[in-house]
């Protein structure tokens, strides 16, 4: 039973880290207004920016990031039939932050639509495999 169990999790293992990274490119951006509506001009900068995500561990880097003092913690890893999901949660005596990424990994194209939240601030895009 020991060996099944080894077994199972060096598989699982080995799927995890062999998952392709994503590199994303940013084509929308917008913040939520005091009314709810959408704020474009404040993040107009951000539309063409890219970051790449390490799918083993959720890490963003580039243009845009989720860890500044916790880690990501990955919910889904993607397949054919659900979407990458990672989420950041940082609180400390002074501020509180959300970060939550999703890539529609079960796309059946090389680009995978993306959402990621920065508490208000909405990020829209495609990543693809690199």
């Amino acid at each position: 039973m020991r060996m099944i169990l080894t077994t199972t999790l060096l598989l699982l293992s080995t799927y995890v880290f062999a998952l392709e990274d994503y590199k994303c490119k940013v084509t929308s951006a917008f913040q939520v207004g005091t009314n709810g509506q959408r704020v474009e001009n404040v993040l107009a900068s951000m539309v063409g920016s890219e970051f790449t995500v390490d799918r083993s561990t959720g890490l963003m880097v580039g243009s845009l990031k989720n860890s500044y003092v916790t880690s990501p913690k990955i919910l889904d890893f993607g397949s054919s039939e659900n979407a990458f999901k990672a989420i950041t949660v940082m609180k400390n005596d002074l501020t509180s932050n959300v970060y939550v990424l999703v890539v529609e990994e079960y796309i059946e194209d090389a680009n995978k639509p993306f959402v990621f939240t920065n508490n208000s601030d909405i990020y829209y895009g495609t990543c693809t495999h690199f």
